[in-house]
């Protein structure tokens, strides 16, 4: 396993945000063991209450990870496609594994809808009717319009998914491996518009001229590769933890 770390260590992520010298750090996020929705930078990610505690930091690095790692290389990211292509191939270097193949893309064909309400479908699809009824993110995305849009964790999603006429963000459903690790169910998007995007979330597709993508894709992280790669994670992402996860309060 020391190829993981080694890699972990060789990657370039971007510079952390420096703050103002009168600024507070933003807090850390707070993992539970129970059912948990955390917003990691471009990604809405769900924890069931089958992925012990002990290793959702370390899963949400390597998803932090990954994307970071894709920001640095594709500066802009204005090529969704290319974007998805680094933050796969750093996923799979650090132990993910895919599970089967990947779902055929599928445009989003409700254009009168906002985009949070046209992507529920989706992912109710993808979850199936068992998760989908549970599920955290959904509950958070039906209840997006009452609630407060400067919550921290929305406007961290919308800074971060969002580059002029461009979008790309990804929802996670991670459920506990058989062997104490992890189990990933992702549903990646991209949004191309002919107008500037602002507040991602709430772009009327119609309004926008926009048109969304998207596709499914399924890998499993052992515990083996968890215990390995955690410290490096930690040490490699730290400085970001705090300005790009942030906990998913559908309350606020």
């Amino acid at each position: 396993m020391s190829e993981i770390v080694t890699y972990i260590e060789s990657l370039d992520l971007p510079a952390p945000r420096s703050r103002g010298p009168d600024e507070l750090a933003a807090p850390p996020p707070a993992f539970t063991g129970d059912k948990q929705g955390i917003a990691i930078a471009s990604q809405l990610t769900e924890f069931t209450g089958r992925v012990t505690e002990i290793i959702r930091p370390a899963v949400s690095n390597s998803l932090l990870l990954a994307q970071l790692a894709a920001d640095e290389a594709n500066p802009g990211a204005q090529d969704p496609k290319a974007w998805f292509a680094t933050f796969n191939t750093v996923l799979g270097k650090v132990g993910w594994l895919p599970v089967g193949g990947v779902t055929t893309s599928q445009q989003i064909s409700d254009r009168d809808a906002e985009l949070y309400k046209a992507i529920i479908p989706v992912l109710a699809a993808a979850l199936g009717p068992a998760a989908a009824a549970g599920s955290i993110i959904i509950s958070a995305l039906k209840g997006l319009q009452s609630m407060n849009e400067d919550s921290p964790w929305i406007t961290l999603f919308q800074r971060k998914s969002q580059r002029a006429k461009v979008a790309q963000f990804g929802l996670n459903y991670i459920d506990g491996g058989n062997d104490g690790g992890a189990a990933l169910k992702a549903i990646y998007f991209s949004l191309t518009a002919t107008n500037m995007l602002t507040q991602v979330l709430f772009v009327k597709l119609s309004e926008a001229n926009a048109t969304v993508s998207s596709e499914e894709r399924e890998a499993m992280l052992s515990a083996a590769a968890i215990a390995a790669a955690q410290d490096a994670l930690q040490a490699k992402v730290g400085p970001h933890i705090a300005e790009n996860i942030k906990n998913i309060d559908i309350g606020n």
